[in-house]
């Protein structure tokens, strides 16, 4: 039994999640793991340079605004977008900013980012993001196979955690 695979002819995108608070990381990973792309993660600015620099086929970078470095030191998403467009300019990335602070939204636009989240996330609009960057980066971002019958994220979560309790009963011989 296979979940989430997509043709073999179509890569996986796959996508940088650049966030300080390690819940909110694991949050937008298991969004974008369950969306059938891949997640690469990072908790600060110069560790989403750097894994920018290892993986090169990124063009999708979804951003926290606010971080608090190791060192304390604050900083925010802006610097990497600035930094990244800087230090690959030859790379068509494209950015997503996620922020609790609706007041960023008007700094995000003056970016060039290309969406702007607000926090509690909403996991469709994070999807549909990424979607939209993957495109105007040029990269195949097709959805999974089990996008062609709509259904949504919920939906998704809830079909496969059944498909693998009914694949326990089967195999431990009628328990689980």
């Amino acid at each position: 039994m296979t979940f989430g695979t997509q043709n073999e002819a179509t890569p996986t995108l796959t996508v940088l999640v650049v966030d300080d608070d390690r819940d909110a990381l694991e949050e937008l990973q298991d969004i974008v793991d369950l969306e059938g792309w891949s997640a690469i993660i990072a908790d600060s600015v110069d560790m989403a340079l750097e894994v920018l620099e290892w993986y090169p086929h990124i063009s999708v970078v979804v951003t926290d605004v606010h971080f608090v470095d190791p060192s304390g030191d604050t900083s925010n998403g802006f610097p990497l977008m600035s930094r990244a467009k800087a230090r690959f300019p030859e790379r068509e990335l494209s950015f997503v900013v996620l922020s609790g602070d609706p007041s960023a939204q008007k700094s995000t636009q003056q970016t060039g980012a290309i969406d702007f989240l607000s926090k509690p996330l909403d996991p469709d609009q994070l999807i549909s993001a990424v979607r939209i960057g993957a495109e105007k980066a040029g990269t195949a971002a097709a959805p999974p196979a089990w996008a062609e019958t709509g259904e949504d994220l919920l939906k998704k979560v809830q079909r496969i955690t059944k498909e693998v309790h009914a694949a326990n009963v089967h195999t431990s011989g009628g328990t689980a």
